[in-house]
């Protein structure tokens, strides 16, 4: 039974806790000079939060010019590559044309100008940036390198170009097309 009357005095508790009123805390009005205050101290926070937006704006618009800026010095140092990959190709074709044996002297003085044409052309692509990726006797590297043969070469380290069948080139610091290679086994 002392745990029913236990039970029955805390229930009572708390309807006697629940029947108490709520304290209501009357505020006087304010004077206009804590109005004022308050309202400058609010003009203060929004003047910190514009100033805030503010330098955000700016350092986004600083980020976005120096993107810009980035980004047109990458394509003037670029603008020629399209040009130089396209000229590969038939610098190609001249050179397989000119390693064949001409017998006939008239023939000989035609090769020997095709040859000339040929040196204008590479030293034009090296004045703007375009070189032979050099392979032979050189470590495989993939990224300058497309191995499309192993062969077994005695007295040949393993990873090393043993042939170079097709030339690669680089313009400036990027690569046009590599190399296609031989590699030792």
């Amino acid at each position: 039974m002392a745990k029913k009357e236990k039970l029955q005095e805390e229930v009572k508790e708390v309807e006697v806790e629940e029947e108490k009123e709520p304290e209501v805390i009357i505020e006087e009005p304010l004077t206009e000079e804590e109005k004022s205050l308050l309202k400058i101290k609010e003009l203060e926070e929004e003047v910190k939060k514009l100033q805030n937006d503010y330098l955000r704006e700016k350092a986004d618009l600083e980020n976005v010019k120096k993107r810009l800026e980035k980004e047109r010095v990458t394509e003037r140092k670029y603008a020629a590559m399209n040009f130089a990959k396209k000229l590969i190709g038939p610098l190609d074709n001249f050179e397989l044309a000119l390693n064949h044996d001409v017998t006939d002297e008239a023939t000989k003085n035609f090769v020997q100008g095709f040859k000339m044409i040929q040196d204008q052309i590479k030293k034009g692509l090296e004045e703007e940036g375009v070189s032979e990726i050099d392979a032979l006797n050189e470590e495989y590297n993939p990224n300058f390198h497309q191995a499309i043969m192993v062969e077994k070469r005695d007295g040949v380290e393993p990873n090393i170009v043993i042939e170079v069948l097709q030339k690669g080139y680089v313009f400036k610091d990027r690569v046009i097309r590599p190399s296609i290679v031989k590699i030792s086994e």
